[in-house]
């Protein structure tokens, strides 16, 4: 049977990787953005908080095989600045989505693409999916209330869905609002002369667990397929690498000497110092583990934002 996939959140940065992916793997993709966007062919405007709009969509694609839900607020600061808006989107647009598949294409699967933040801060290190659940702030909250849906629907149905807790993640084309982008994008600027030779940073003593998107894409992918329904799996390295070596890597990588500044407004009111998580249930499962190593992370940043003008 042809595999078709509807990509939530398509015009993203992991959005606009994964429909490349699939469609290079020869899935059918249909695209859902913003309204407001460019759409096209299989590209279609979706407000995934319109109960009515998200119904037309669903509607729209025969034979649908799989929901890849990527839609959501992820940045951190914006989602404490406006946790209503967060929650909209976030949660109602969840439950929207997934009552709306499981109803007009029952035997689809739907992937829930959720975020480790869920996890808030670890009791133990690497984080493994039996950890209990303690977000620390609106997007962490939204996104562990819209997981704890998926998994109460699977119990209460046995809706065809998998949840995915991916940890943090890079590469090229990613928004400069986070962190190593925005250090690859800083630097890249400061060496064509756009900027003083000062890098502006928060907590680079905080340490996480960084994936290269493109292992991100690939574990989707495989769940997707292999995935076993109504479970959840860690998205990882296993591995927690502190900020300030990265930071440290990115400098060596310069053109020109740095100096780096403490920026109060970068600072972060609730933060996790050290997390990482074990990736071995999604490894069992699917025999998906990382292989893009964290040089080539930064390596792709720094390249990315070196050639935009």
């Amino acid at each position: 049977m042809p595999r078709v996939a509807l990509i939530t959140g398509a015009n993203g940065f992991v959005g606009r990787i994964l429909a490349k992916y699939l469609r290079d793997r020869e899935w059918q993709v249909r695209e859902a953005v913003l309204p407001g966007q460019p759409e096209g062919p299989n590209k279609f405007a979706c407000d995934i908080t319109d109960i009515s709009q998200v119904r037309k969509l669903v509607s729209r694609t025969d034979a649908l095989s799989h929901v890849f839900h990527l839609a959501a607020i992820t940045f951190v600061p914006s989602s404490s600045a406006d946790p209503a808006n967060t929650f909209d989107v976030n949660v109602q647009g969840t439950i929207n989505l997934l009552e709306c598949t499981r109803v007009i294409h029952p035997r689809a699967r739907f992937l829930f693409v959720g975020s480790a933040a869920v996890y808030g801060h670890p009791q133990s290190i690497p984080v493994t999916e039996d950890h209990p659940l303690a977000p620390r702030e609106p997007y962490a909250i939204s996104k562990a209330a819209a997981d704890q849906y998926c998994e109460y629907i699977f119990r209460a149905n046995k809706t065809n869905v998998v949840r995915m807790r991916p940890f943090n993640h890079s590469g090229a084309g990613q928004s400069d609002q986070f962190v190593l982008s925005n250090f690859a994008r800083q630097i890249a600027r400061i060496e064509r002369g756009e900027l003083p030779p000062t890098l502006k940073v928060g907590n680079i003593d905080a340490a996480r667990d960084f994936l290269h998107v493109d292992d991100v894409v690939r574990a989707y992918e495989l769940a997707a397929l292999k995935g076993k329904t109504g479970e959840a799996y860690n998205v990882s390295c296993g591995e927690g690498r502190s900020i300030r070596d990265a930071l440290n890597t990115l400098l060596s990588r310069s053109k020109i000497r740095i100096e780096v500044v403490q920026d109060p407004e970068r600072m972060r009111p609730v933060d996790i110092q050290e997390i990482s998580g074990s990736y071995a249930k999604l490894q069992a499962h699917t025999g998906w583990k990382p292989e893009i190593n964290f040089a080539r992370i930064l390596d792709d940043l720094l390249e990315y934002w070196r050639a935009l003008p």
